[in-house]
């Protein structure tokens, strides 16, 4: 089958063969969010992840899913990235932490994807929001996804990103006709000051190499859309899923699991939004209990004006096997 490589998905592959993200020196430490995400669910559901199959959409440099390989080492992981670079990285992790439950291969997600067979769980952290149409690669993903399985996103939030897309926007035009010279858009950024990230790229680089990688992936991408509740709830809308839940949300300095209760109580100790921390009467409590799980989903979004959501889509059967009582709570379902 001819390989679907559209120009924004060019753009995209050079940009990642020229600044591969997390960059090569970076350390396991600072990359460990994707196991933590995948412990929290363990520890909320009751559940472990053993003798399953993962794959891992957009795996870049494979820092994250080398973690998460080298901790769950009863299970079996595929890693997929459009860049030989990151690959090439990737393979150099895993030899180094000497896996062989995981392996890597090159693809891109737009193209249909089928052949790699069917899996339990499906990440695709950051990635499909820069895709030249997400929608679709969304449904190549799906077509991957076992009956009982289960599929966890990280897309882009539109409201907390307003300020680094102006950013993004003014380093577009001051560089002109060169916008594809990162070299100079990372001089731009760093002579400007725009070098400070928020919550979600701070991963503590402790290099120069490592800190132009997160430049590009912040400020210099070759695409990204960025979504609300809405836009989430469109993307969704248009899958063969059973339905999902937000899982989390991440603002300019934190991030918090995703809560739509008005109680405040929590099973775990870790940050969750609770939306009476800002409506304190019982009056505007009680608009806010009146409302269908969309509409409080969209008045935590204004709220909290995320800069990023981890979203778990569900077929039937995985929904139905389900635990997380908090999970249970945000779930909206499709069809």
């Amino acid at each position: 089958m001819r390989e679907n490589f559209d120009n924004i998905t060019k753009k995209v592959e050079t940009m990642y063969m020229k600044y591969p993200y997390p960059s090569p020196s970076t350390e396991a430490i600072q990359t460990n969010e994707l196991l933590n995400l995948l412990k929290i669910f363990e520890l909320e559901g009751g559940i472990k992840f053993e003798n399953i199959k993962f794959l891992d959409a957009g795996t870049g440099s494979g820092h994250r899913i080398t973690n998460v390989a080298q901790h769950y080492n009863k299970c079996e992981f595929l890693g997929l990235d459009i860049s030989e670079k990151s690959l090439e990285i990737a393979n150099v992790l895993k030899n180094k932490k000497k896996l062989d439950n995981i392996k890597f291969h090159k693809a891109n997600l737009m193209n249909n994807i089928s052949s790699l067979g069917k899996f339990n769980i499906i990440l695709c952290m950051g990635v499909l929001h820069h895709l030249s149409n997400p929608a679709k690669g969304l449904e190549n993903l799906l077509s991957t996804l076992k009956k009982d399985g289960t599929i966890f996103l990280y897309l882009y939030g539109k409201l907390g990103g307003h300020k680094r897309m102006l950013n993004k926007k003014l380093i577009s035009i001051l560089l002109a006709k060169e916008k594809s010279n990162y070299s100079n858009g990372i001089k731009l950024i760093r002579e400007l000051g725009l070098n400070k990230f928020e919550y979600g790229w701070n991963l503590n680089f402790k290099s120069k190499e490592e800190e132009d990688s997160l430049i590009v992936d912040y400020l210099l991408h070759a695409n990204e859309t960025l979504y609300d509740f809405n836009d989430i709830d469109k993307l969704f809308k248009k899958s063969d899923l059973y339905g999902y839940a937000i899982f989390g949300i991440t603002t300019g300095t934190q991030g918090f699991l995703f809560d739509s209760s008005y109680d405040g109580r929590k099973k775990i100790s870790i940050p969750q939004t609770n939306i009476s921390k800002f409506l304190k009467s019982d009056f505007s409590l009680a608009h806010y209990k009146s409302l269908s799980l969309k509409d409080k989903c969209r008045v935590l979004d204004i709220i909290y004006e995320p800069n990023g959501y981890t979203i778990v889509g569900f077929t039937r059967q995985s929904f139905e096997k389900l635990s997380n009582e908090r999970l249970k709570k945000n779930f909206i379902k499709i069809k």
